[in-house]
């Protein structure tokens, strides 16, 4: 169990961390494609929306 974790401790020892201001700036980027997917989401879903009402209003009187 011992040889398991210095394996761990020496292979995280071995890992370039990231500085401030790189974690910084990465998590800024995680901000900007979140905003962007998220207005993305929101306007697809507000066209699909729309398509469907419009279809169903179209197909009900065809179908009475």
């Amino acid at each position: 169990m011992f040889k398991f974790i210095n394996s761990i401790v020496a292979e995280m020892r071995l890992v370039t961390w990231p500085t401030g201001s790189e974690a910084v700036k990465d998590f800024g980027m995680v901000i900007q494609y979140s905003i962007f997917f998220m207005v993305f989401i929101v306007i697809f879903d507000w066209l699909v929306k729309s398509g469907v009402t419009q279809a169903v209003k179209l197909l009900v009187p065809m179908i009475k």
